[in-house]
């Protein structure tokens, strides 16, 4: 019973290593736009699959990274010793390799969009993120998921999906730069130089409405004369 109480422990370690909550939407997102770009079953399996591979690789890396830094927080398993440093590496070579496999049997653009994926995550993972640049990664990341989720089929995305794309870059910077401002304490306390941390939480959270403004105004010059939002995807 202990044996398998801790195989049970290391297990929920491992998962929680791979940051679950958004490798899991990213993977949803690739499978959904995917399957309206009119992918078969296999291959939006198959571009989910990239995206989790390539997710859990860089959410181990992030902690890997972190680990210093992360000491005495709970919601972090490497820093608190209940997975080692091996393991995490080793999930992110198996992710990575795993991801970059599956998006390879997608075809050539597919598996070049998934590395320039990878390279974003792991360029923020490994010191982008401690800079005034850390909104970066995260914004051109997301804007290579609509593109990927169109080879993936083998098709060159439609100039309705380019533009949501470039939508997607300011997009993203809005996210991350929330996502920045929701741990803005912690990144202080951990020394962390970030761009929330560096500009402040007031101007943070103006650079945000601005980027959430910016995408929204380049979705509606994309979108065809009298289209909605969802026209944009059909």
């Amino acid at each position: 019973a202990l044996h398998m109480e801790r195989a049970i422990v290391g297990a929920v370690a491992i998962v929680r290593l791979a940051h679950p909550l958004p490798t899991l939407l990213n993977a949803a997102v690739a499978a959904a736009l995917a399957i309206v770009a009119g992918a078969r079953l296999e291959q939006a399996g198959l571009a989910a699959a990239t995206m989790l591979g390539i997710h859990s690789c860089i959410g181990s890396l992030n902690d890997v990274f972190d680990q210093a830094r992360d000491a005495g927080r709970r919601e972090k398993p490497l820093a608190l010793g209940t997975v080692s440093k091996r393991a995490a590496l080793v999930l992110a070579v198996v992710g990575l390799g795993g991801g970059l496999v599956a998006a390879s049997l997608l075809g050539p653009s597919a598996l070049v969009l998934a590395v320039v994926g990878a390279a974003c995550g792991i360029a923020y993972d490994a010191g982008v993120k401690d800079t005034p640049l850390s909104w970066l990664p995260f914004a051109l990341g997301v804007g290579v998921v609509p593109l990927f989720a169109w080879a993936a089929v083998g098709l060159d995305a439609p100039p309705p999906i380019l533009g949501l794309s470039v939508a997607a870059i300011p997009g993203g910077a809005a996210v991350a730069l929330q996502n920045g401002l929701a741990d803005r304490v912690l990144d202080e306390r951990a020394g962390l130089h970030s761009a929330v941390v560096r500009i402040g939480e007031r101007r943070a959270q103006s650079l945000a409405l601005l980027a959430h403004g910016a995408a929204i105004g380049a979705v509606l010059v994309v979108s065809p004369p009298g289209a909605s939002f969802g026209a944009l995807l059909v």
